[in-house]
């Protein structure tokens, strides 16, 4: 699937960071995820973080939150949905785009004597009757000409495995997870591909070459958000950092599972290419040819 490039020169996209697992001055943080984002006239929430945290740091923000018109779910973890009641007070029924997994019972089992919920933590037809409008999928998401959900994120290289800890309950059986949930968010600029991702459970990588390929568009003028890495061998992060460098990743703005010695590595070894976030943090970027 090959989309048209609608974007203006001049255009600006504004990413607010609502939570992270780090904070700026005056906000707070929590493991979780939830970013705002300004773009070609939309106003899209990315993620809610776990609790009402994401609202809270909004305000804070001075963010409208009754202009939001599309939220996106990027999987149904908990720290990822947790705040979804909370936003509903304020956001209307607008459009709540996922991967039908979301409703998935999903597990994590640390150890043999810890098994643990992490699943959204309220009900389909509880939030539905608080306005919930979910328009669940496993394809591509267009939300306009140029800004897509990623859909379902093929795994094509042997460094990026699910994390075997994570399991679904079926009719009383647990079995692994394929996190077939995980999506991104895509941005297409006349200055190459953003891509918005919320944990990239199956592969930062997986996610980017999937980005190139349903947009026909090999430039990635910036990443953010979880990259997944916290728990990565040194061998996969290596590799995952040097495949960043072979793709031309032009920015990147890794967070919450990437992990403190993952960015540190990634920070390392692409100085220039990288750009710290954290909550309360607001990242500008150019998306037109004229800019620098």
């Amino acid at each position: 699937m090959v989309l048209q490039n609608g974007v203006k020169p001049s255009e600006k996209i504004k990413i607010y960071t609502l939570v992270d697992n780090t904070a700026g001055y005056g906000f707070q943080g929590e493991w979780g995820l939830s970013f705002y984002i300004e773009v070609h006239g939309h106003k899209i929430l990315f993620d809610t973080g776990m609790t009402s945290l994401a609202s809270e740091n909004a305000r804070l923000a001075k963010i409208d939150l009754s202009s939001i018109d599309t939220l996106v779910l990027s999987h149904g973890h908990n720290d990822h949905t947790g705040g979804l009641a909370h936003f509903l007070k304020y956001i209307g029924d607008v459009p709540i785009i996922a991967h039908p997994d979301i409703w998935t019972k999903k597990y994590v089992q640390e150890n043999q004597n810890s098994l643990d919920y992490i699943g959204i933590p309220a009900c389909r037809e509880e939030l539905e009757s608080k306005g919930a409008q979910f328009h669940l999928t496993t394809k591509t998401f267009k939300i306009c000409q140029s800004i897509i959900t990623t859909g379902e994120i093929e795994l094509n290289n042997s460094y990026e495995k699910i994390d075997s800890d994570l399991l679904v309950k079926t009719a009383g059986e647990f079995s692994p997870d394929s996190m077939m949930d995980d999506v991104s968010l895509i941005i297409q600029t006349e200055r190459g591909l953003v891509v918005v991702t919320g944990c990239a459970h199956r592969g930062i990588v997986n996610t980017l070459q999937h980005a190139q390929r349903i947009t026909g568009d090999q430039r990635i003028l910036y990443v953010i958000g979880g990259f997944h890495l916290y728990q990565a061998s040194h061998e996969r992060l290596d590799w995952t950092i040097q495949t960043l460098f072979t793709m031309g990743v032009q920015k990147v703005s890794p967070c919450h599972c990437t992990g403190f010695q993952a960015i540190a590595q990634i920070f390392k070894n692409m100085p220039k290419q990288y750009q710290p976030i954290y909550a309360g943090s607001v990242l500008e970027i150019e998306t037109g040819t004229g800019n620098g």
